[in-house]
C-alpha cells in the first residue's frame, strides 16, 4: 500500500504539491565521471528531478520533453537532472547514447536509495525544487511537460528569487 503523499502523487497529467515533508539530501553519483552530487550544488536554480531506469518505456517517452524544457528553460535557471535507478553505468551510457534523448545531468543511484530517501513508488517519477532547494511540486508516472499548465509551474518557480 502507498504512503498518502504518494498516491496523492499519482494524479494523471498534474504536479501536486510536495506538502510540508522536508527535501531529502540527493546523494547520487554522476555518470560522466563517478563523483559525487549533491543539491546543494544547484542553489539558485531550479531543479527538475526525474527518477528513470532504462527498460521504462514511459521514462523514455517523457524524456524529450524534458528535453524540451531544458531547451526553453535553461538560460533561465533551469537544471534538469535524471536519476538513473538500480543499473550499471554501462547499461545507461549506452541507452543514453543509442537515444540521444536526454540532454540533461546524468546521475546514478545504483543502490536505489534515493527511491526510498524521497518516497518515490514507481517510475518515473519527478520532483521540481526551487531555488533555495527545496521541493515545491512531485509527478509519479508519465507526465506531459509540454503541456500550458505543467510548463507555468515551471515558470512559476524560475520567476521566484
Amino acid at each position: 500500500m502507498l504512503a498518502a503523499s504518494a498516491r496523492a502523487a499519482i494524479v494523471l497529467g498534474k504536479l501536486m504539491p510536495w506538502g510540508q515533508r522536508a527535501t531529502p539530501a540527493l546523494q547520487a553519483k554522476a555518470l560522466e565521471d563517478g563523483r559525487a552530487v549533491s543539491l546543494t550544488e544547484f542553489s539558485g536554480q531550479v531543479v527538475l528531478l526525474n527518477f528513470w531506469a532504462t527498460f521504462c518505456e514511459p521514462c523514455e517517452r517523457e524524456m524529450p520533453a524534458l528535453n524540451r524544457l531544458l531547451l526553453k528553460y535553461g538560460a533561465q535557471g533551469l537544471k534538469v537532472i535524471g536519476v538513473n535507478c538500480g543499473e550499471m553505468p554501462q547499461r545507461v551510457r549506452e541507452f543514453l547514447d543509442e537515444r540521444v534523448i536526454f540532454d540533461g545531468l546524468p546521475l546514478l543511484d545504483r543502490s536505489q536509495a534515493q527511491l526510498k530517501a524521497w518516497g518515490i513508488p514507481a517510475l518515473p517519477a519527478s520532483v521540481l525544487i526551487d531555488r533555495q532547494g527545496r521541493a515545491q511540486a512531485w509527478h509519479v508516472g508519465e507526465l506531459n511537460w509540454d503541456a500550458p499548465e505543467v510548463q507555468q509551474a515551471v515558470k512559476d518557480l524560475l520567476a521566484q528569487r
